[in-house]
């Protein structure tokens, strides 16, 4: 792997175009649910929010091919965005592959599983005989890799302008066809392919992007079967960081057992809502800048603990910033925003989804620092007890409120613990083999 430790990761102005294009993302999501909310009945506004969260579950599955895209093409030194390509030109084509096209076939794996699990969407997620929330997923999902694939590209090249642009335009496209629909009365189905539409929009960069397209054409040198298989276990490990990220309201629809009376699903409406609009202002910008995030701990894997020590303590103090702020005028801002649903959270609640939004920023850090390091075990298994943690937390006797805040608090809690003990057993091992070894 080539060394750019030397090397600034990215400059003053790309940062700054990747954080507003986070900004936009994060804008576009609150304003799309907030058009649903207002344009659509209680009923269908439930049912778009748990389609959102189905459908943003199985996209960020594949936010491991960005990852592996990322690490992938980083570390066998492709040409960084303005130099010469001279790598590819002179590889032997029998012992190379298109990474796109690996991407593309995980893809379809990943179509084919969810397809596989209709039975389980199907009743205990989506309503009965919805097929048509399950055709429109499937057929996203192939086309989505080969999007995310195009952004871990363009970030292993260090190309963050078009970085940047990749993961903020489907939020623009995907709200003006939410505004569109919306002004027509057009209904669920239209919002629902507002979203879905958003996986084709790498097609748009390959065509009129010179960088974007040349990522479709790179090869690398290797096996086409060991890439596959790297990036499912990438895949793997995504599973478990949706789970916790955007499928956890799925996961609440599923385990629901309070009814179905209008209050209940006025309620449950409302705190997938509350999870929503609390983590995006976090999650959102940290998971823009996930592309500089590996290159940045890979810069700095000798010294991880110092590399996550700062960004980790700035996102717990904006979480209790943040906790404190919703606390204070959260309930007046989410009854005037979702008028609908008002008077159904208190400040309390939104303080609490607000914190633990935090506490999975962190774990999220952490696990990419553990990655960096090649602790793809760690990294897995964090993720894994995380997720395992929330889902039991979510079977426990409580209240609708009480079993989210606890299932969100601790369960980044357990996964950051895991990522922070396998990064200490590896530095000490590291530590002792190098006294060895003098």
């Amino acid at each position: 792997m080539q060394n750019h430790s030397d090397e600034p990761i990215i400059n003053r102005r790309q940062s700054l175009f990747i954080t507003g294009s986070s900004i936009i993302s994060a804008a576009t999501t609150f304003l799309v649910t907030w058009l649903a909310a207002r344009s659509l009945s209680p009923e269908e506004g439930k049912e778009f929010l748990v389609f959102w969260s189905l459908t943003s579950l199985v996209f960020a599955t594949l936010l491991g091919v960005q990852q592996e895209s990322a690490r992938l093409i980083g570390a066998t030194g492709m040409p960084k965005k303005g130099t010469q390509d001279s790598n590819t030109d002179n590889l032997n084509t029998q012992n190379t592959y298109r990474p796109i096209q690996v991407a593309a076939l995980v893809g379809l794996t990943c179509t084919l599983i969810f397809v596989a699990l209709t039975p389980i969407w199907i009743g205990s997620v989506l309503p009965q005989d919805d097929l048509r929330s399950i055709l429109i997923i499937a057929t996203a999902t192939t086309f989505y890799a080969c999007h995310v694939y195009c952004i871990g590209a363009t970030a292993g090249m260090r190309a963050w302008t078009e970085y940047a642009l990749l993961i903020s335009t489907g939020g623009v496209l995907c709200l003006a066809l939410s505004a569109l629909s919306s002004i027509t009365g057009a209904g669920l189905f239209a919002f629902q392919l507002s979203f879905a539409v958003t996986a084709f929009l790498w097609l748009w960069f390959v065509t009129f992007s010179p960088t974007v397209r040349e990522t479709t054409k790179l090869r690398i040198e290797g096996s086409r079967r060991v890439a596959y298989a790297g990036m499912m276990i990438a895949v793997g490990t995504a599973v478990a960081i949706a789970a916790m990220s955007v499928g956890f309201p799925v996961f609440l629809e599923a385990t629901n057992t309070e009814g179905g009376s209008p209050e209940n699903i006025a309620l449950l409406a409302a705190i997938i809502l509350g999870i929503s609009i609390t983590r995006a202002p976090i999650m959102l910008p940290l998971q823009a800048f996930q592309g500089v995030a590996i290159s940045y701990f890979l810069s700095r894997s000798q010294k991880p603990f110092s590399a996550l020590a700062k960004p980790a303590l700035a996102l717990i103090g904006l979480g209790a910033v943040g906790a404190v702020a919703a606390f204070l005028v959260g309930p007046w801002i989410f009854d005037l925003i979702y008028s609908n649903y008002a008077g159904q959270l208190s400040g309390s609640f939104l303080a609490g989804l607000t914190f633990a939004a935090a506490l999975l920023a962190v774990t999220t850090l952490s696990g990419t620092a553990a990655l960096a390091m090649g602790l793809h075990k760690v990294y897995l298994a964090g993720w894994v007890l995380a997720v395992t943690s929330a889902f039991l937390c979510l079977l426990l006797p409580l209240g609708l409120e009480s079993k989210t805040i606890l299932a969100l608090t601790v369960a980044p809690l357990f996964g950051f613990a895991v990522h922070l003990g396998g990064m200490e057993i590896q530095t000490r091992s590291d530590h002792a083999r190098a006294i060895d070894s003098t």
